[in-house]
């Protein structure tokens, strides 16, 4: 691999009792190259710790100007998303010093994992650890991506699959990136809206999108999400994307509940900014609400890239956008509005706006006959207190569900925990005047009480909830990118229509 002309070569390495254990692509150099490195290893504190970098230098002489020694953690430890994180690691250190890098997949005997799956997270690693999102910066500096890949050895037809996918998700993942990482000035409820007519417009075959003002709005019954936006100068816009796919044999289509013909809702919370409302967020609890609309931004992720992942199956894609402002017809606690699917909300806090919205939102998926919904909120802080900033809460009513969600999201390397819906918790939800409040009446279990709140609105449909408020937004970076939006909860679907 050292005759190879690039930067630099990556060679892998786990963590060992002793000493780093290099994997085989390490044997590719000649003898005196492979002793060099041992002795550099040897000579620095270098344990092949999860993206821990040794970086040895070759000289002008040489065709690749270095090796770098990548470590990967313990073997008995490794996952995918281990390899995916070390090379997103290694491609945001190295953001600016580097123009190519060459490598060879890790094979199926050292790793355990198919080459196709390692392929595509190294793929993943690389695009996703070198983004930024520079739009607002007077100073650009030039040549800080990656430029080339090289992959050494023998390339398979399913490694350069596994490639391609992983363009794919990192497409729609720097996608919703960037949309949250955008000025709620210019991502506005209208914005959206015109971004989801521009996606369906590349593929009007498979996907058409509808976008309902607030006339539509209020003929529809959603009090609820009206009641939201009333307070903004801004229209609110109801967004619905649509895919479909090519008519193809009964058999092959995917069937939901009741035998019919699946059809997945993918419901993204869509507050373009979030001031609380006249419960106002203080402090600095409002800098980063530009990224209320994580939710929303999965959603048009997804739908970017979904006529190239092709799913036999339809799939809703559920928007409903606007900002939490304040003004003089802001909503105020003790009000009360309506959902579209008849029940009751008293509002007794403005800043718990997002589930309000939803409310509208899940009941509009079921009237469209989802088989199966699927909801995506940065919704609580008491998630993030339960779970931390890196691990999203899963609520669902179906166990076959959740388990397809966990398996899906562990491939995407998205963590997520699943917490329960306790039943006897609902009562904490009780209003004195109306159906159901939109807070509880205690402080305690607040994921839980907004994901049973959530629940109203879905009847009997299989229905998975996660709350994003920790992952969707990094408040320092990462091994996969920088503060900022991430796009998380983007791979987990893509996954589950692949």
């Amino acid at each position: 691999m050292a005759k190879i002309s690039t930067d630099t070569v990556i060679i892998f390495a786990f963590k060992g009792e002793k000493a780093p254990k290099l994997l085989s692509s390490f044997k590719k150099f000649d003898n005196k190259l492979q002793l060099n490195v041992e002795k550099a290893i040897e000579t620095a504190s270098f344990t092949a710790k999860r993206g821990e970098i040794l970086n040895f230098y070759l000289g002008e002489d040489s065709l690749a100007k270095s090796i770098i020694v990548l470590g990967l953690g313990k073997k008995d430890e490794f996952t995918i998303n281990d390899l995916r994180m070390a090379v997103g690691s290694f491609s945001l250190k190295m953001k600016g010093k580097i123009d190519s890098v060459a490598l060879e997949i890790p094979s199926e005997e050292e790793l355990t994992i198919a080459q196709k799956i390692s392929a595509k997270a190294i793929a993943e690693g690389l695009i996703l650890g070198n983004y930024e999102f520079v739009k607002y910066r007077t100073q650009k500096e030039e040549n800080r991506k990656l430029s080339s890949v090289i992959i050494s050895g023998l390339v398979s037809n399913s490694v350069k699959e596994g490639i391609e996918k992983a363009k794919i998700y990192a497409e729609a993942t720097i996608l919703a990136r960037d949309l949250v990482n955008e000025q709620a000035a210019v991502a506005t409820p209208s914005f959206l809206s015109e971004f989801a007519q521009s996606v369906a417009k590349k593929d009007a075959k498979h996907i058409s999108c509808k976008v309902f003002g607030r006339k539509e709005v209020e003929k529809l019954g959603m009090e609820a999400f009206l009641g939201v936006a009333k307070a903004s100068g801004l229209e609110p816009k109801f967004i619905v994307l649509e895919y479909k796919p090519d008519k193809i044999s009964k058999s092959q289509l995917r069937q939901g509940s009741a035998g019919r013909e699946e059809k997945l809702a993918i419901v993204g919370k869509g507050i373009t900014f979030d001031t609380g409302g006249i419960n106002v967020k203080t402090g600095d609890h409002m800098q980063d609400m530009k990224m209320d609309m994580a939710g929303a931004a999965v959603v048009l992720g997804v739908f970017s890239v979904i006529s190239k992942i092709k799913p036999n199956f339809s799939v809703l894609g559920i928007i409903a956008a606007t900002p939490n402002m304040i003004s003089g017809s802001s909503l105020v606690p003790g009000d009360v509005v309506r959902a579209m699917n008849g029940k009751t909300i008293e509002v007794l806090d403005t800043d718990a706006e997002g589930r309000v919205t939803m409310a509208d939102s899940l009941s509009y998926a079921v009237n469209q006959k989802a088989t199966r919904i699927i909801d995506f909120a940065t919704l609580t802080g008491a998630c993030m207190v339960a779970l931390g900033a890196d691990i999203s809460g899963l609520f669902s009513n179906s166990r076959d569900f959740s388990e397809e969600i966990k398996k899906a999201a562990f491939e995407a390397g998205e963590k997520v925990w699943e917490l329960p819906l306790e039943k006897d918790y609902r009562e904490i939800n009780k209003s004195e005047v109306a159906d159901i409040a939109n807070i509880p009446n205690t402080r305690h279990g607040g994921a839980i009480t907004a994901a049973l709140f959530l629940e109203e609105f879905i009847g009997n449909t299989p229905w998975a909830h996660l709350d994003i408020a920790g992952p969707a937004f990094l408040s320092k970076s990462n091994d996969l990118g920088p503060k900022g939006g991430t796009g998380h909860g983007v791979r987990t679907v893509l996954n589950l229509l692949s």
